[in-house]
C-alpha cells in the first residue's frame, strides 16, 4: 500500500497549471475526536502536488517535497470526503509552487496549503 491508497485519494487530475483531487475520508483520517486530523489533510496536499509536478518535468528528473504551510479554516466532521483545487504559481527549472485550496461537499473552505516541490535529478536507471 502507498499513501495515495492510505489516505483514500480517489482521484488527481492534473489540468495545464492546475489540479483537482478528491480524499474519501474514514476512520483512518480521525484525530480521535471524530474530526480529520490536520496531518492528513498537510499529507493529502503534498502527495497531489508532488503527483502533479511530477507530471510536468522531464523523465530523468523528480520532484521531492520541500515546504508545506498549511492553515486549516474549519473543523470537518470524518464524514463525506474533502475536494483540492490547486493552482500551480510558479513553474521553474529547479521549483514548482502551489496553491491548493481544500473544500468540503458542502463547498466551504477546510484548509489552504501552500506547497514548494524541489525539482531534483532522478537516480532511477
Amino acid at each position: 500500500m502507498n499513501l495515495i491508497e492510505g489516505l483514500n485519494i480517489e482521484y488527481v487530475h492534473v489540468y495545464e497549471s492546475g489540479l483537482e483531487a478528491k480524499m474519501t475520508l474514514t476512520q483512518f483520517h480521525d484525530q480521535t475526536f471524530g474530526y480529520l486530523h490536520g496531518g492528513a489533510t498537510i499529507a493529502f496536499g503534498e502527495t497531489i502536488a508532488g503527483y502533479a509536478s511530477n507530471k510536468k518535468i522531464n523523465k530523468d528528473e523528480m520532484a521531492v517535497g520541500q515546504n508545506i504551510t498549511a492553515n486549516h479554516m474549519k473543523p470537518k466532521k470524518i464524514e463525506g470526503y474533502i475536494i483540492a483545487k490547486g493552482k500551480l504559481m510558479r513553474k521553474g527549472k529547479t521549483s514548482h509552487v502551489w496553491s491548493i485550496e481544500m473544500f468540503d461537499e458542502d463547498k466551504l473552505l477546510i484548509s489552504y496549503l501552500t506547497v514548494t516541490n524541489s525539482i531534483i535529478k532522478s537516480n532511477k536507471d
